[in-house]
């Protein structure tokens, strides 16, 4: 008998509702999936007034996540659009919670 890993579900959905895109992450986001999440905001056709990174379906953020999120909160300083992160579920929440990274970013619930 072999145990054998299945990798949890994840997926990004992006779209765009005039002035406003979204970045839905979904599942765990990790150092392998983290660039899934970089090429789908990049995808996004220019000219939103704001982008909303929705993490309310998270289960997991790494480091490599928090990385993104900064650069994007630099971009949107320099490029002149809101950046809004939908909170994640508690467990995940805590780690901007505790790197005071919602002292930085917009956080909506």
């Amino acid at each position: 008998m072999t145990d054998t890993f299945e990798a949890p579900e994840f997926a990004i959905v992006a779209e765009r509702r005039g002035p406003v895109a979204i970045v839905a992450v979904k599942g765990e986001l990790d150092v392998a999936t983290s660039p899934d999440l970089q090429a789908a905001i990049d995808g996004l056709a220019p000219g939103y007034e704001e982008l909303v990174v929705d993490l309310s379906e998270c289960s997991f953020f790494a480091s490599s996540g928090i990385s993104i999120l900064l650069e994007e909160n630099a971009r949107a300083a320099r490029d002149d659009f809101r950046l809004v992160v939908v909170k994640a579920p508690a467990p995940v929440q805590r780690i901007f919670d505790l790197t005071s990274l919602d002292q930085l970013i917009t956080f909506r619930d």
